[in-house]
């Protein structure tokens, strides 16, 4: 009963709060919250679903590199252990023929040191022969006379230190008398220098005349 009495009561119902037209106006707002909310979750939800396909297909890739990495490394190794076997077999072939070619040279070099034609009783007559043609030929060259006619001037280009007596030293620029003799080679003249002679080799002049 209205506390104002029975004039008041129609003041006093108007006071009261008329919940049933609040509340849908909250269920509104609710619905609209929760609406937006599973929206959120679903596109969440999705993100997620595609981030994990995208992992998992980056898993996979990755697994099969590191199967290939794996296979690939094993395939190096045992290249590389048929190298370093071919390489062990040709050094070890090269080895065998460098003996084989040390034991030829030996034999060669000791059947080579052996003259069959000397006996252990040959004595320092037989050497005589060897050098009997060197007292021949520097008789030969001091004993030689110029010719009549073919004697030529000829200056020395460079120096020259005779070998043994039979070579007459030169100096270079100077002028000396050449000439041939029948017999000797066509490398070397006989070189006359006033009262000594000797021979000379044809590189080392200029022919004068």
């Amino acid at each position: 009963m209205c506390p104002l009495g029975n004039g008041l009561f129609g003041l006093c119902f108007q006071a009261v709060p008329d919940f049933q037209e609040t509340r849908p106006r909250n269920y509104v707002l609710s619905a609209s919250a929760s609406a937006l909310w599973s929206e959120e979750v679903d596109k969440a939800e999705h993100e997620l679903r595609v981030t994990q396909t995208e992992f998992d297909r980056q898993a996979e890739v990755t697994r099969l590199l590191l199967e290939g990495i794996s296979s690939t490394h094993v395939n190096h190794l045992r290249c590389l252990h048929e190298f370093v076997e071919a390489q062990t077999a040709y050094y070890n072939q090269c080895h065998h023929v460098m003996q084989d070619l040390q034991k030829e040279l030996s034999r060669f070099s000791s059947s080579f040191g052996r003259n069959p034609n000397s006996s252990p009783n040959a004595s320092v007559p037989a050497e005589s022969p060897t050098t009997a043609p060197l007292e021949t030929e520097v008789l030969q060259i001091e004993e030689v006379q110029p010719p009549a006619s073919g004697t030529r001037k000829a200056k020395v280009l460079y120096d020259y230190d005779a070998a043994d007596t039979s070579e007459l030293s030169l100096l270079a620029d100077e002028l000396i008398t050449v000439y041939t003799v029948p017999g000797m080679d066509s490398d070397w003249l006989v070189g006359e220098r006033g009262n000594v002679k000797g021979k000379v080799p044809v590189t080392y002049l200029e022919l004068l005349s």
